[in-house]
């Protein structure tokens, strides 16, 4: 009995302290001081006026709105509920204080007449309390609204038999009356927003009302985006943004996805986007070069500016296209801007959130579609057949498996019987790779944040916690988060600050001398046994030449060598804005980063690479690493800080004229500090010791190679680069009733890395623009017509490269023993003609909502030209250097974009007062067209690089004249001989080759390569879009993301890893070659070659002396099995379909959350990337696997997640 009283009066009390936090805040809200001077303003002008002000949120109907009085108010220093009572009173409107929420409303004339009391509960649909929101008796004008709890008490007259629910941005309700249920619960859906709905969207210098929005941003909310299992948020932008190219290279933890907004504008510069954290440029934790990032086979493991931000602090992102929205950014921007606005606190008490995800990711099987690979019996029958037809291994240094048991059987070093069991045995051990080096992994995220405040300070804090596991062994990428935000507002002075900090472990292993994890697992024979019948490791010679082979196991590398990254980022940012006038307020930011990142790379004493490096160990003159392992340290120190000042002008005046205008400066500098050593004769095992080496012993002949490799390595390597940019700018906006707007952005850029051309001439960058409301001209009594409105837009934009300047960069080196002096380098050759790479960008949108907003969507078009593209020109190496670069191309891109938002069924209300189904789906689709054009071209080929070598149109590294970038070529397959099975290509054939040589000799080596290779198509998607879909029906609800990808070419996988169609012992090769040439007449069956019997066949006629001595380079190909995995028969659709999200989710019913003490609750499961459709032809190679790759990466793998979330 005690127990229940001590309960009891814990109960109470925990009430009695909300109710009175509640009322302190709401009292001490409503006696905000007001200062306000308007004069004729609409009703909309003097809440925005206020909102403006005290920061308040406002909610009513918009339809209250529709008021003719003009208002005229003149007050200083008086409390809002003083200056509130004197505004609405008179237009019959009233207002409640809801914690700290205005809730506007009509005033409400109750009649009583055979009324009774229904009570109820108005939430959204995640079930969170709706306080504010308008609960009328249909047919009158009797009404309440809801308390901050959502619940609602009304009198109901007898008559009436339905109840009108509204409430702002979100969809009207109509609910029967049932004289017998008094226990309501009325959920409403958020609705697609018309026109007169205020939503603001965010360039990072200024929040833009939509409706006065004149340039192509496309808005997402987080949380309609967000999904489990993602640990980023470049990687939920996947179909969900028309216009941008997605690719995802890799499916390893932490990898970065390769992002591209309308094309690319640049050549040599970097090609991704700019990312922007609350109006704040974020800077990549290490400063890699833009060929690299640029290069679609590069694997960024390092991550990218946003790598650290947790997706669960973000509120909307804003992905800024065209010149009208990325000018104010400057040179910065020429390939887009992804501006990122995060969470900050909402008025009333405080609301605590946790959310926690579990992630089971799922490792490649061989059962997979997508391994499309020999089992040991194929691979053995392979072997046996080249025994059989005495085919030569050249060079072979690693006799193992089924060969080994032949040689040993042939050399009579075994029996028959033995030989036939070890032949056995190879042909049934199927060592399954996949699963001694991948394994299905565990992932958990975990976010706590906590939100609350009164009208005057509002709070929002978080920390969080992702520990993402890879299916490959041993690899992790490891995250914590913090963010901390307080937004205030005090008479004339509005203030920010925000603090965001992560700290980031990475680990993987290393690729030895070439081998990859994943490329290991694909082209290792599944013949070769993992482990010998002990149990232990099996190791066999590996290598190129006897001289050069050692002992090798793969898991043993995974024990012995390992890359680890550990860095940290945090940024503090402030930001004050004082209102000088009504009209008038300066505001400034600051902004500080601070961030580290160190890398360690170790191979131990057991590792292949260290036994490459040790030979002989000690007392081996060629030993580089006579004693211990190598470690590898490299440290990256960025400090980057942002400072702008900015005065704001926004009047209304006349009643429909409304003006904007935006003034600024800005300085920011960003600096990287990067030092990387190496170490040898390191101990990991031993407390992470050095072995030393004595003076007297190092200086012994024995030593030699180590005492070169010192001499060459004993110093750290030191970089810097600093890049300081100061910056003005410039925007207005004029718009004429809400009808007709226009605007004017411009900025100029000077900078430290610029060329002195550039910088004398302070190319402006600036945009032009405008907005035509079409549906309040020609359809505003038109019900069906909710939006209508044309955008267009024309901009200048400029690039310049960091790493080119006016001035000769000088490597310093270190003493030069032999000359006693000290060695320089020249780094960057002085450039200081160098232009600004210029960027012409035109823009045209549709925007339309019909329907009460049931279809809604925009249509745009879009060209961008760059001039005086940046591209590198041979020069002589008597310069010290042997290239340069120079402005000589241009750049086209243009493409449209469709989005499209359709509600076919809306959610309903049955006869009990619930919800019924709905059904949403939004399809978007995006073009992008590039071309790469000159306007000199000074030889006969039509590349615009002066050196280049046929493997760069194999591989789709060469600039072409009125060809899309990216754009690879490959060797036209005839098809195979009818005498051995070999490969046959057009303009190389062999009974041909006196013609040919005849013909070719006179030509430039490009004009040969036109005539042996043929175009196969860009390696980048053309169109990509997506199909977003949503279901719902109560508490649950079912979600799926369609992202689809259209217009690229890809390369099948090589029929054996090492391009050697004769392949070594331990080699596996693509299943597809069992279907293989065999004899006469199989040509007419199959185009899969046959094994040959010497190195005879397999070297083109043009590698034999007589027609290799005139040019060597002139001829593409140098072996036939390698031409033929790069012939456009093995070029296929890189088109496909994938689902990429599906989850399902279900909200605890209110009742349920009441009787646990929390205000809502959700339970999701999700699953991504769980099917692709792509082309038969694939055989199921995953489509981000790329032939062209000299690796095999690991594909983006499937997941699914189990997700909580509770808010207290």
């Amino acid at each position: 009995m005690c127990k229940k009283k001590t309960w009891l009066i814990m109960k109470l009390t925990c009430i009695l302290v909300v109710v009175f936090n509640l009322n302190v805040c709401a009292v001490a809200f409503s006696q905000s001081k007001i200062s306000l001077d308007l004069k004729n303003a609409t009703i909309e002008e003097f809440i925005a006026a206020m909102k403006e002000q005290t920061g308040t949120q406002f909610l009513y109907n918009s339809s209250l709105m529709q008021v003719h009085e003009l208002i005229t108010v003149n007050v200083m220093d008086e409390e809002l509920k003083e200056v509130l009572d004197q505004v609405l009173l008179p237009l019959k409107l009233t207002y409640e204080f809801i914690n700290d929420v205005v809730v506007i409303k009509r005033l409400s004339q109750v009649v009583p007449d055979n009324k009774w009391v229904l009570k109820g509960k108005v939430t959204d649909h995640k079930g969170s309390p709706l306080p504010g929101v308008t609960i009328r008796l249909k047919g009158t004008t009797i009404g309440v609204s809801s308390n901050i709890e959502g619940l609602f008490s009304l009198e109901v007259k007898k008559a009436v038999d339905t109840l009108v629910v509204s409430f702002i941005g979100m969809k009207t309700q109509l609910v029967p009356v049932n004289k017998e249920k008094n226990d309501y619960v009325i959920k409403l859906e958020e609705e697609v927003l018309a026109m007169d709905e205020v939503v603001v969207v965010s360039t990072g210098y200024q929040d833009i009302d939509k409706r006065r929005l004149t340039s192509a941003i496309t808005t997402l909310k987080m949380d309609d985006i967000k999904v489990a299992g993602l640990s980023s948020v470049d990687k939920m932008l996947e179909g969900h943004v028309p216009g941008m190219i997605f690719m995802q290279n890799s499916g390893q933890a932490g990898a970065a996805p390769k992002v591209r907004i309308r094309g690319t504008s640049t050549v040599l510069g970097n090609q991704e986007p700019l990312w922007v954290v609350d109006g704040i440029v974020q800077s990549d934790p290490v400063n890699v070069d833009p060929s690299q990032l640029n290069d679609l086979d590069f694997v960024n493991l390092l991550g990218n500016a946003i790598s650290g931000l947790n997706p669960d602090d973000i509120e909307q992102i804003d992905v800024l296209k065209d010149a009208a929205a990325t000018a104010i950014y400057g040179v910065r921007a020429a390939n887009g801007v992804i501006v990122i606005t995060t969470k900050k606190g909402k008025v009333g008490a405080p609301s605590i959130t946790y959310s926690l995800s579990g992630t089971v990711n799922i490792r490649p099987y061989y059962s997979d579609q997508g391994i499309y690979l020999m089992n040991s019996q194929e691979r053995v029958d392979v072997s046996r057949e080249m025994f059989n037809r005495g085919m030569e291994f050249k060079n072979i240094t690693n006799w193992i498996g089924y060969e080994a048991a032949y040689l040993d059987y042939k050399s009579g070093i075994t029996d028959f019987n033995t030989f036939n069991n070890l032949a056995n045995y190879y042909e049934t051990v199927n060592t399954d790779w996949f699963d001694i080096l991948c394994e299905n992994s565990f992932s958990n995220k975990h976010t706590l944040s906590v939100s609350g405040g009164s009208a005057n300070l509002r709070y929002y804090a978080s920390v969080g916690y992702n520990d993402e596991k890879g299916v490959i062994k041993k690899e992790l990428n490891r995250n914590y988060t913090t963010s901390i935000k307080l937004n205030g507002n005090y008479d004339r002075v509005s203030f920010q600050f925000g603090l965001q900090g992560n700290s980031n472990k990475r680990k993987y292993t290393p690729s030895t001398n070439g081998i990859n994890i994943i490329s290991y697992a694909y082209e290792t024979s599944r013949a070769i046994p993992a482990y010998n019948p002990d149990g232990s490791k099996y190791f066999y010679m590996k290598g190129n030449t006897a001289i050069n082979s050692y002992l090798f196991n793969m898991e043993n590398e995974m024990e012995t060598t390992r890359q680890e990254m550990n860095s940290a980022t945090f940024t503090l940012n402030a930001n004050v804005k004082y209102k000088i006038l009504q009209e008038l307020s300066a505001e400034g930011t600051f902004a500080y980063t601070v961030g580290n990142t160190n890398q360690e790379t170790v191979y131990e004493e057991g590792s292949y690479y260290i036994a490459g490096e040790k030979k002989g160990g000690a007392g081996d003159a060629s030993s580089t690493c006579p004693i211990g392992g190598e470690l590898q340290e490299s440290t990256t120190r960025l400090r980057s800080y942002t400072a702008r000042l900015q005065l704001n002008y926004n009047s209304l005046f006349a009643d429909k004229h409304a003006l904007n205008v935006v003034l600024g400066g800005e300085v920011s500098s960003k600096e990287y500090n990067g030092v990387s050593t190496k170490h040898r004769g390191y101990y990991p095992d031993r407390g992470k010791t050095f072995g030393t080496i004595t003076e007297e012993l190092l200086a012994q002949p024995e030593y030699k190679g180590y005492r070169g490799w010192l001499a060459a390595n004993s110093r750290a390597t030191i970089t810097d680069q600093l890049t300081n940019l100061a910056s003005a700018y410039f925007t207005i906006t004029y718009t004429y009733d809400n009808r007709y707007t226009i605007n004017f952005n411009t900025r100029m850029d000077g900078s430290n890395q610029f060329g002195s051309r550039s910088n004398e001439k302070l190319l402006p960058i600036w945009s032009v623009s405008g907005r035509w409301d079409i549906a309040r001209d020609f359809f505003r009594d038109n019900a069906n017509v909710n939006e209508l409105s044309l955008k267009l837009s024309y901009g200048k934009q400029g690039n310049m490269l960091d790493n080119q300047t006016s001035r000769m960069i000088i490597a310093k080196g270190a003493l030069n023993s032999w000359y006693q002096e000290f060695s320089s380098t020249i780094s960057h050759y002085p450039n200081p003609d160098l232009r600004w790479e210029k960027t012409s960008s035109y823009n045209a949108e549709l925007s339309f909502s019909l329907l009460k907003n049931k279809i809604g969507g925009t249509v745009s078009y879009y060209y961008k030209h760059t001039d005086d593209a940046f591209l590198t020109k041979k020069v002589s190496d008597i310069n010290g250097v042997t290239s340069y670069v120079v402005n000589k191309g241009e750049i086209s891109n243009q493409g449209v974009e469709v989005t499209l938002k359709f509600v076919p069924i809306d959610r309903k209300v049955d006869a009990s007062g619930k919800q019924g189904f709905v059904w949403r789906f939004d399809p978007q689709i995006g073009q992008v067209v590039n071309k790469l054009i000159s306007k000199a071209i000074d030889n006969r080929s039509n590349t615009l690089r002066d050196e280049v070598s046929y493997t760069d149109y194999l591989s789709g590294n060469v600039e072409l004249v009125n060809k899309p970038l990216n754009t690879f070529f490959s060797y036209r397959f005839k098809g195979l001989s009818s005498e051995d099975g070999s490969p046959i290509f057009y303009g190389t054939e062999e009974e041909f080759k006196d013609e040919l040589h005849e013909r070719y000799r006179n030509m430039e080596e490009e004009e040969v390569w036109m005539e042996v290779l043929k175009e196969s198509g860009t390696r980048v998607p053309v169109l990509q879009g997506g199909i977003s879909n949503y279901l719902g029906y109560r508490q649950f609800g079912l979600s799926f993301n369609l992202a689809y990808s259209l217009g690229n070419k890809i390369r099948l996988l090589k029929l054996c890893g090492d391009n050697n169609i004769r392949p070594y012992p331990e080699k596996n090769m693509r299943r597809e070659f069992v279907k293989r040439w065999q004899r006469p007449g199989d040509e007419t069956k199959t185009n899969i070659p046959s094994l040959v019997a010497s190195d005879n066949v397999r070297l083109p006629w043009w590698s034999q002396n007589e027609y290799n001595s005139t040019n060597p380079n002139k001829f593409a190909g140098s072996d036939i099995y390698q031409m033929y995995d790069m012939s456009d028969l093995r070029v296929v659709s890189g088109d496909y379909l994938k689902l990429q999200s599906l989850s399902f989710r279900y909200n605890v019913h209110d009742v349920f959350c009441k009787k646990m003490g929390i205000k809502s609750a959700y339970i999701s499961v999700t699953g991504t990337n769980l099917f692709t459709i792509a082309n038969k032809k694939l055989k199921g190679q995953d489509v981000t696997q790329s032939g062209a790759s000299p690796s095999v990466n690991l594909s983006v793998r499937p997941n699914y997640s189990l997700t909580l979330n509770v808010t207290f």
